[in-house]
């Protein structure tokens, strides 16, 4: 089981830092898998009950390849959704920061050297206000010197997701249809 992140993140220009996620943060992470029902409908399946969130979580932490952190935003000024008086994030209870989304990566995997990023969902309101990037390029920058490759995986047909990726200098990798497609970046 590892206890820590490879590399620790440090509050970016872009007002987010991240912290890794454990089974205790299910709660959370199901939170966050309801707020964006439009990612469960591009892959096809059901919002993750807490259970079953619950049980990937303790798998990943037991995977010492496997990495999960959430996503958290360290900017007060920047807005949030508000319903009924209250910020729609859910809030870390560790750091009282509002989460604005998930990370999930594996390091040496395809390959040695290569890192994947099986999931990086930022909630609906809060997507393309650089956070995502902003994400990325904080994942490249932790890992580069010890991956040589970066690459995403795009499940279901996700031209939006696509997008992202290729505007951070991402390029289609590796076909793995008609589940999902890989883009990858050479890291320096």
């Amino acid at each position: 089981m590892h206890v820590a992140s490879p590399v620790t993140s440090a509050p970016s220009s872009a007002g987010i830092t991240t912290r890794q996620a454990g089974p205790e943060d299910a709660p959370i992470v199901q939170a966050v898998y309801g707020l964006t029902p439009g990612y469960f409908q591009i892959i096809s399946t059901p919002i993750p009950t807490l259970e079953e969130v619950r049980t990937d979580l303790a798998t990943a932490v037991a995977d010492p390849r496997r990495y999960l952190e959430l996503i958290l935003l360290d900017d007060p000024w920047r807005p949030s959704v508000v319903r009924d008086g209250v910020p729609a994030e859910p809030i870390d209870p560790q750091t009282g920061l509002r989460v604005a989304g998930y990370l999930d990566y594996k390091v040496d995997y395809p390959d040695d050297g290569d890192a994947t990023v099986n999931l990086l969902l930022v909630l609906p309101w809060l997507q393309s206000q650089g956070i995502g990037a902003a994400c990325a390029r904080d994942l490249e920058r932790r890992l580069n010197g010890n991956t040589r490759r970066m690459l995403a995986s795009i499940y279901g047909s996700n031209p939006r997701a696509r997008r992202f990726w290729e505007g951070l200098g991402y390029t289609f990798a590796i076909d793995a249809r008609p589940i999902l497609d890989w883009y990858a970046k050479l890291l320096a």
